[in-house]
């Protein structure tokens, strides 16, 4: 496993244990001010989450590609 990919694992496992804490929360706070924090703080790092796992993915793919190549 390449660096990239342990890293990619662990944003995954640290996105996960976000997810679960963030909706303990909605249990006991659910009202106007947690549904506006959701759509202007939460929304948008999921998004950008996404992304950035995406993009390390993609970049792990090269990167164990070019290893391959130079070995």
């Amino acid at each position: 496993m390449t660096n990239l990919s342990s890293q990619l694992t662990d944003l995954d496992a640290a996105w996960q244990q976000i997810l679960q804490r963030w909706a303990a929360t909605g249990e006991v706070w659910n009202d106007r001010v947690y549904e506006e924090f959701a759509a202007q703080h939460m929304e948008p790092l999921a998004q950008q989450t996404q992304a950035v796992m995406q993009s390390l993915a993609r970049l792990a793919q090269v990167v164990s590609k070019a290893e391959r190549v130079v070995k």
